[in-house]
C-alpha cells in the first residue's frame, strides 16, 4: 500500500490511481472465491486504523461480509471516515445486509458472484442488493461471471443509476493466454477466462471496459445509459471530478468510433492514445 500511496493521483504516462479497493480480508470462507483462505478473518478496528493510516484518502472502497457484529462495527468505522463500505464474499442473511446498510454499507462488490444468492425463502445478499435503494450494485459483464439475462434483471430492478460496470481485471488483462499469479495463487488464463489452477474457480477477469460497454449495447441499452453504467455512476459515487463533459470537470475522455471501438483517450486534457 505504501507504494500505491506514493503513486496516487500522479499522471504516469496517462495512468492514474485515484485510490485503493481493499477486497478483504474480512470475508466468509465459504464464499472466498479466489481469495486466499489463510488470510480470511474477523474484522478488527485496530487493523483498520493501520490500513487507513498509510495515507489519508488512499482507501476508497472496502469489501467486507456483514455476517458478524465485528464486521458490522467495521462497516460503521469505515463509513464514518468516508470509505465506501461494500458487501462482498459474503454468506450474510438478507436481514444482516439490510442491518449493515444502517451501519453505512452502500455498495455491492461484483453482484451475484461470491455472495449468498436469492431464493424465495432466504433472499440472501442478492435480495438485499435488489431491495435496498442505498446500495450501488457492481456487475462484471464479461458474459462469463454473470449470464446476460441476469445482468438485465439486475438493471431492471436497480435502475441504470444504481449499477456500476466493473472489470475486476487481474494482471493478465491484455496479455497472452498462459500462467499468471493472483497474489500467491496460480492462475490459468484461457478462452478469455482467468481461473485458479487449484480448483478452477474464477480468479478475477481479463475483461476490458470497452468490451463491457459493447456487451451492454448488445443487450439493448442506449448509449446514454451505457455511459452511466460504465463511467458516470462510479464517478459520482466516488466524488471524482470527471464522468461528465462539462466546464470545470477533468477532461478524462475516451473517444469511440461508430462500432464502439476505442480510437482515442484523453487524460487531463492531453491526448495519450490514438488508434
Amino acid at each position: 500500500m505504501e507504494i500505491t500511496a506514493k503513486l496516487q493521483n500522479k499522471d504516469i504516462d496517462g495512468a492514474n490511481i485515484f485510490g485503493v479497493h481493499m477486497e478483504g480480508p474480512y470475508f466468509a470462507v465459504e464464499y472466498k472465491g479466489a481469495q486466499n483462505e489463510k488470510y480470511i478473518k474477523p474484522a478488527g478496528i485496530e487493523e483498520l486504523e493501520e490500513y487507513l493510516s498509510v495515507k489519508e484518502g488512499l482507501v476508497k472502497l472496502f469489501s467486507i461480509s456483514p455476517h458478524t457484529q465485528e464486521n458490522l462495527e467495521a462497516i460503521k468505522y469505515l463509513s464514518d471516515r468516508g470509505v465506501v463500505a461494500s458487501v462482498g464474499h459474503s454468506n450474510a442473511t438478507y436481514e444482516a445486509v439490510i442491518k449493515a446498510v444502517d451501519y453505512g454499507l452502500s455498495h455491492a462488490t461484483h453482484t451475484f458472484n461470491a455472495m449468498k444468492g436469492f431464493t424465495h425463502r432466504e433472499p440472501g445478499v442478492v435480495g438485499a442488493v435488489f431491495n435496498s435503494d442505498n446500495i450501488m450494485a457492481e456487475i462484471i459483464f464479461d458474459k462469463v461471471h454473470v449470464h446476460p439475462e441476469a445482468v438485465r434483471t439486475l438493471i431492471k430492478i436497480k435502475g441504470v443509476d444504481k449499477v456500476v460496470c466493473v472489470t475486476d481485471a487481474m494482471s493478465a488483462t491484455g496479455l497472452a493466454e498462459g500462467k499468471y499469479k493472483l497474489g500467491e495463487l496460480d492462475v490459468n488464463v484461457k478462452d478469455g477466462q482467468a481461473r485458479l489452477v487449484s480448483n478452477n474457480a474464477l480468479a478475477g477477469s481479463v475483461l476490458r471496459m470497452d468490451v463491457a460497454f459493447k456487451n451492454l449495447i448488445d443487450l439493448g441499452y442506449s448509449i446514454t445509459d451505457t455511459f452511466k453504467m460504465t463511467s458516470t455512476n462510479a464517478a459520482k459515487e466516488f466524488k471524482l471530478n470527471s464522468g461528465l463533459i462539462k466546464e470545470n470537470k477533468d477532461a478524462d475522455l475516451v473517444v469511440l468510433d461508430k462500432d464502439y471501438n476505442v480510437c482515442m483517450t484523453i487524460v487531463k486534457g492531453r491526448v495519450k492514445y490514438t488508434k
